[in-house]
């Protein structure tokens, strides 16, 4: 399992050999093996690929794109401040955008709770902008914050409502019950669209509440 770890994610090669991930990693702590090991030699691996021209951001969809493994970027962050490695090209752009919807902001019900006993009660999502040579790249993903999986995500070159409904309806075919469950995001323009807000699921399930 740890050489396996290099190429695979933790949490879906816990499921496979039916140990927790608190277990393996206390198993690592007794061999004297580092936690962020596997991801050190990953991280470095891709870093290296691309010459060190890519930032965190980018390696971050670099992970999931080319080794289908998903780590948070601020993870991603720390383990380049750890292994001394930057990208050499400082990033620029920054896109502010504007909602001409007239957009609803929802209250806040998790109240900073992000902790949840079982699959689906909770659900986060972002968007991630990536610059890849000249082009911009966004990536929309769904994570379930029961065990931090991310049950779907999406990928675009344009930041817009089509990019966060397709990554929802995906997300929606994959799970077979959905009853209460709380969608909370960052309330930027695409969550508080009516688009997003008059968004169902072809399904007779429907979340408790868009957030």
């Amino acid at each position: 399992m740890e050489s396996a770890a290099k190429d695979y994610a933790v949490s879906d090669l816990c499921k496979l050999f039916a140990v927790s991930r608190s277990g393996y990693y206390a198993f690592l702590k007794r061999k004297g093996v580092e936690r962020d090991q596997a991801a050190k030699e990953l991280i470095q691996k891709v870093y290296e690929r691309y010459n060190g021209v890519y930032g965190y951001r980018q390696i971050q969809l670099f992970l999931l794109h080319a080794h289908g493994v998903w780590m948070n970027h601020k993870k991603v962050l720390r383990i380049m401040q750890d292994l001394g490695i930057r990208s050499r090209i400082r990033r620029k752009h920054r896109c502010n955008y504007v909602s001409s919807e007239g957009g609803r902001v929802a209250k806040k019900i998790l109240k900073r709770d992000f902790n949840a006993d079982a699959p689906n009660p909770k659900w986060v999502t972002d968007i991630t902008q990536y610059r890849v040579g000249e082009k911009w790249l966004y990536l929309s993903a769904v994570k379930d914050l029961f065990n931090n999986e991310i049950i779907a995500y999406q990928m675009s070159t344009r930041n817009d409502n089509e990019l966060v409904l397709r990554t929802f309806q995906q997300a929606w075919t994959q799970q077979k019950d959905v009853t209460g469950l709380i969608v909370h995001s960052d309330q930027g323009f695409q969550y508080t669209s009516h688009a997003y807000k008059g968004w169902r699921p072809n399904q007779h399930v429907s979340p408790r509440q868009l957030l």
